[in-house]
């Protein structure tokens, strides 16, 4: 269509108009350079002052890579997808099992953990603990991402007391609320958890709900009670088609950051679709009405409570957060998921409020006071806040 027109445009216009589209171009590649660029150098410069150490410059891709020359059997962190086999459609709602597993960097080194059985974040012994004290339920921030085992929420609450019962961490990245409640009926040891942490990260699980609604075989969690995937006894039926998920996922890895940088990924999800969203409003970047969330913590209290168990709701706040200032408590509907967590009856342990809020420099929590999640002492903040309270809630 442009070439047809093209030849009703004056010769001058058209020298014209291809100066000015090439000038556009090469500005928006500049801003995707810088974006892609400067926070990078941004953390590299304090880690190496901080620690005297190097920052791991590497792509996921090309650590895997390197690692994978010491150990064929490295895998990649996987978030939950859908697979399939011949027969049936499944939503996976873990990673790959007893595998070396590579997370995230944030801090300056990779994350690297040992999966369980089920391809958890967690010392596969923890599955055949008589008693579970903690479960916990999340996203990556309840996985651990982008520090290592021992300095997760999980891993901090075993070391605060080395006696105590079982710590079974359910986290995995990409999760919203209603895989977080999939996954709660799904590896739920009857008989054996205590404490059920439901961990809450604001603003992201409210557009995760909106996208989990639109999955047909997520939505069977909501409309029938007694729904099941089966995963436990399918595992390794899963873990089959999760590797060939994987092996595809490889294939493609070795273009995927030249591809992103050809198609303005950063300069479009930073700069344009932000703007795009405050002109038009578009309904796409409008999160989940938090009556949702009601719906779906009122099944996971009645499964709780049904088994036995006791159900925490955990709120972690964001770097937005303290970035801004702000303690608006409209902020990413802070007031309306307090106030639905209250009429639900489910024990409320406001991490902002209870921990961040209070501590001198809560920016210091977070990995070189950048955004993203926190950092080794963020996550140990963390797990003693819930500890402590948890603690004093059962004398």
């Amino acid at each position: 269509i442009l070439s047809l027109i093209s030849f009703f445009i004056p010769k001058n216009l058209k020298i014209n108009i291809t100066i000015v589209g090439i000038s556009i171009l090469f500005a928006f590649y500049l801003i995707e350079g810088f974006l892609t660029i400067k926070p990078k150098n941004d953390r590299i410069a304090i880690y190496n002052n901080i620690t005297g150490k190097d920052f791991d410059k590497r792509t996921k891709w090309q650590f895997y890579q390197d690692l994978k020359k010491e150990d064929p059997n490295v895998v990649v962190s996987l978030p939950g997808i859908l697979l399939s086999d011949d027969n049936s459609i499944y939503f996976s709602l873990s990673g790959l099992s007893n595998r070396k597993t590579i997370f995230c960097n944030e801090n300056g080194y990779y994350s690297i953990y040992n999966s369980d059985r089920y391809g958890f974040n967690n010392p596969d012994k923890e599955w055949d603990k008589d008693k579970i004290e903690y479960l916990l339920i999340g996203d990556s921030f309840a996985h651990g991402a982008c520090v290592n085992e021992p300095n997760t929420i999980s891993g901090n609450l075993r070391k605060l007391n080395k006696n105590i019962n079982g710590v079974l961490n359910l986290g995995m990245s990409g999760n919203g609320p209603l895989i977080e409640l999939a996954t709660l009926r799904e590896y739920f040891l009857n008989g054996k958890v205590k404490n059920i942490l439901w961990i809450y990260i604001e603003r992201n699980d409210l557009f995760d709900i909106k996208e989990e609604l639109r999955n047909e075989v997520l939505l069977n969690y909501l409309k029938d009670k007694n729904f099941s995937q089966n995963l436990m006894s399918k595992n390794s039926q899963m873990q089959k088609i999760l590797f060939e998920k994987l092996e595809k996922q490889i294939e493609r890895e070795g273009t995927v950051g030249f591809n992103k940088f050809i198609k303005l990924f950063l300069t479009r999800n930073k700069i344009i679709l932000p703007l795009m969203s405050k002109v038009f409003k578009s309904q796409s970047v409008i999160p989940a009405d938090p009556e949702e969330l009601r719906n779906i913590l009122k099944l996971a209290n009645e499964f709780t409570n049904k088994n036995n168990s006791k159900l925490y709701f955990i709120y972690l706040p964001r770097y937005e957060r303290y970035i801004q200032k702000s303690n608006n408590d409209n902020l990413f509907n802070y007031k309306k998921i307090i106030k639905i967590v209250n009429s639900l009856n489910i024990p409320l342990i406001d991490i902002h409020e209870d921990a961040f809020k209070k501590h001198s420099d809560p920016l210091s929590l977070f990995p070189f006071r950048k955004g993203g999640h926190y950092n080794e002492k963020g996550y140990e903040l963390v797990a003693k806040t819930i500890f402590k309270t948890i603690s004093e809630l059962e004398k």
